[in-house]
């Protein structure tokens, strides 16, 4: 497993201000600081190191869980080795790094760089042997099959998932931005579920997280991927390409709670970009994601199985 090691970086910061030996946590947190795609702002890369500073500083319990998640030990192994120009480079070396860790039983959290990254991770779950179903929390789709003459971009890395994992077991939370293009992918396949923005805010997040939970029933495992402009501008200014009308952090929370369940095995929080964040606001509000993810997995699995 130590050949991981040969691409992955030592971080000035780590995640909770703390480090903890990889052999005392059931979870390794992984940055990739990777903005190679980026179409309109970039600055993606800084993603991961203004999180973990973030994360310093705000406190670990969560109120819809009941507890202090800083209960909870991650280990945070440090950022891939990124091939900057090359995304396809960098996505093997995350696939190979996911592969190592997430085979000794540990679930990844990572840290994005641009969505891109979603790719390399469950190519290195599949590699340790998990096929999960896909939640996605995101403005875009990112369903295009190619984007300014490239296949593999933030634009199109849903498209390649699907193609790698199938329809069927993909969901969207808080879709409002989409190409005619996208949509009538996302239509004409009816096995990709989707919710808008507006269906949560018409049917409320209870109904659809009730209505999600009955999407993923057949799943045995979930991998949860949260792009921040998920949520409104008004939360997260720092992102690459900031869509008006998006949940508030009341809404994403409620819904990581009302989805995520003991079947997580992984999930990623990415697209933060922290040079059009304004007062760290972004990478507050990505920090506190992911302090709730954990949250929402560990509260499910100390709850008595119905």
């Amino acid at each position: 497993m130590g050949e991981y090691l040969l691409y992955v970086e030592e971080t000035p910061w780590a995640f909770g201000g703390s480090r903890r030996p990889l052999g005392q946590s059931e979870y390794f947190l992984l940055g990739v600081p990777l903005d190679s795609t980026a179409s309109y702002r970039t600055g993606q890369r800084w993603g991961p190191e203004a999180i973990r500073r973030a994360s310093a500083y705000i406190e670990f319990y969560s109120l819809r869980a009941g507890f202090d998640v800083d209960e909870i030990p991650v280990s945070d192994v440090g950022d891939v080795a990124v091939v900057y120009g090359d995304a396809y480079a960098t996505l093997s070396r995350i696939e190979k790094v996911v592969d190592a860790l997430a085979s000794t039983g540990r679930i990844p959290i990572i840290l994005g760089g641009e969505h891109t990254v979603t790719l390399g991770v469950l190519r290195g779950l599949r590699r340790a042997g998990r096929t999960p179903c896909l939640v996605v929390f995101d403005a875009h789709f990112d369903l295009r099959s190619e984007y300014a003459g490239s296949r593999l971009s933030h634009a199109t890395v849903m498209r390649r998932i699907i193609e790698d994992v199938g329809p069927e077991r993909v969901v969207y939370l808080g879709v409002r931005g989409f190409s005619p293009e996208e949509l009538d992918y996302a239509r004409r396949r009816s096995e990709v579920r989707f919710y808008t923005v507006r269906d949560v805010m018409v049917m409320g997040e209870v109904n659809v997280a009730a209505s999600a939970r009955k999407d993923l029933k057949e799943c045995k495992q979930i991998y949860v991927s949260i792009d921040v402009d998920v949520l409104d501008p008004a939360y997260a200014p720092g992102v690459g390409n900031p869509e008006p009308e998006g949940f508030t952090s009341f809404t994403l929370y409620e819904l990581i709670h009302g989805v995520v369940d003991r079947r997580l095995v992984g999930f990623d929080v990415v697209e933060v970009a922290p040079p059009h964040d304004c007062s760290d606001k972004t990478a507050v509000a990505a920090a506190k994601t992911i302090v709730e993810v954990i949250a929402a997995r560990e509260a499910s699995r100390r709850r008595k199985p119905s």
